[in-house]
């Protein structure tokens, strides 16, 4: 099966911030060419390393080709402009403006071909009065509110131990491009995609920011417990060899699992009274007291502290209960539901060993009902793996594939 952007072509400009947006076209179908400036990305370069070569880069580097040319000087810049003619979509993490400097703004590159898209991935945006600002993961989680609300109360802010602000805006790009490209095939012209990172944090704070005006409250570090406007609650609970992720709001999609939880308790005899007859109909977490909370997080605890991850999970999978394990890096990769999935894939590296990755993100089904998930469709490449290949497909002579080669 094609995949879904197959026949889209991707030059990525990208640092690390958008590194996972081109990978995510690639894997969607896309042909993507990162290009690189003669000494490669600066992320190759980073350890830690398997053999000689980045494990960052081959963790986000993956379903790309990779092609040598200087487009910020002379004849980079001209044979840029001729892979710009033949490309669907430009990606780019450059400081606003600096494009513009090398001759290679959106103005230029709408001209060279108005059916492009480029996608540009910033800090704060390409206007406004941070535009300029440069900006890391950090500054972009500070600045968003995300690290304000992130830790314990009684310590510093704790910042993801990875750049969660590149992989949320790759996702943001990626979703804008798609956008872009379906409205392209009304208008026939192509659109600057602009998201700024810190804008793309704001949801991740599950919903503080957007209700404070209405809320009156800014949020605040909470550990393993989360605000509500009356109390704080508990969502990590210490079981018998971990740790479990379980909330006590209620709703619609909740309240079914509160009450099949206590079924669960009182089975094994630790449901009190009050938690068997209590109205679970009228339980409205907004509303309760700090006294009502402790008093039912006294018993759920108690609870969880005798049973196993396994087997809170097992119960949550047949029963379908809002409630899941914590894992560890390791027990991910043991997982039974991943391996029941085949979501851990092995791709062949340049040495001709296999090197586990995370697999599909979505399986996508066409009108006949054929089934195939979006893949990795080739491993990171090596620096200048294909340029001579790119530039051939674009119509370059070998006189001018090599001359370029010299020039790099």
């Amino acid at each position: 099966m094609r995949g879904n952007l197959d026949g889209v072509r991707v030059l990525d400009l990208t640092g690390e911030p958008g590194f996972f947006a081109g990978k995510l076209l690639g894997d969607m179908g896309a042909d993507v060419v990162k290009v690189e400036r003669p000494r490669g990305e600066p992320a190759r370069r980073r350890p830690p390393f398997r053999g000689d070569e980045s494990v960052l880069w081959l963790a986000l580097n993956t379903s790309k080709r990779s092609a040598v040319l200087d487009w910020t000087t002379g004849a980079g810049r001209d044979a840029f402009l001729r892979l710009v003619e033949r490309a669907d979509v430009v990606l780019e993490t450059e400081r606003p403006g600096d494009l513009a400097r090398y001759a290679l703004g959106w103005d230029v590159l709408h001209a060279r071909n108005p059916r492009l898209i480029l996608g540009s991935i910033t800090p704060f945006g390409q206007t406004g009065p941070r535009a300029a600002w440069r900006g890391s993961d950090l500054t972009i989680v500070a600045t968003s509110g995300n690290l304000h609300c992130t830790g314990d109360p009684d310590r510093a802010p704790l910042r993801c131990a990875l750049p969660v602000s590149y992989y949320h805006g790759s996702l943001e790009a990626c979703a804008g491009i798609a956008f872009a490209l379906v409205a392209r095939e009304r208008t026939g012209a192509g659109q600057h995609v602009d998201v700024a990172l810190q804008e793309t944090m704001v949801m991740p704070n599950m919903a503080t920011a957007s209700m404070a005006k209405m809320t009156g409250n800014r949020g605040a570090r909470a550990g393993a417990f989360f605000r509500q406007s009356k109390s704080v609650q508990r969502e990590i609970w210490p079981c018998k060899d971990g740790y479990v992720s379980f909330a006590l709001r209620g709703g619609p999609a909740r309240i079914p699992g509160l009450v099949a939880m206590v079924t669960w308790m009182d089975e094994h005899g630790m449901a009190s009274e009050a938690l068997r007859t209590k109205d679970w109909k009228a339980y409205n977490h907004n509303t309760l007291t700090q006294a009502e909370v402790d008093a039912l997080s006294a018993e759920f605890g108690a609870f969880f502290a005798t049973k196993t991850m396994q087997e809170i999970f097992d119960k949550a999978a047949r029963d379908n209960l809002m409630i899941a394990p914590a894992l560890t890096a390791k027990q991910i990769t043991a997982s039974k539901q991943l391996a029941a999935r085949s979501f851990f894939v092995d791709v062949v590296q340049a040495d001709g060993a296999p090197l586990r990755y995370p697999g599909a993100f979505a399986i996508r089904t066409d009108r006949a009902g054929t089934a195939e998930p979006i893949r990795i469709r080739r491993r990171a490449p090596r620096l200048g793996e294909h340029t001579a290949e790119v530039l051939a497909e674009a119509g370059f002579a070998p006189d001018e594939i090599a001359r370029l080669g010299a020039a790099s």
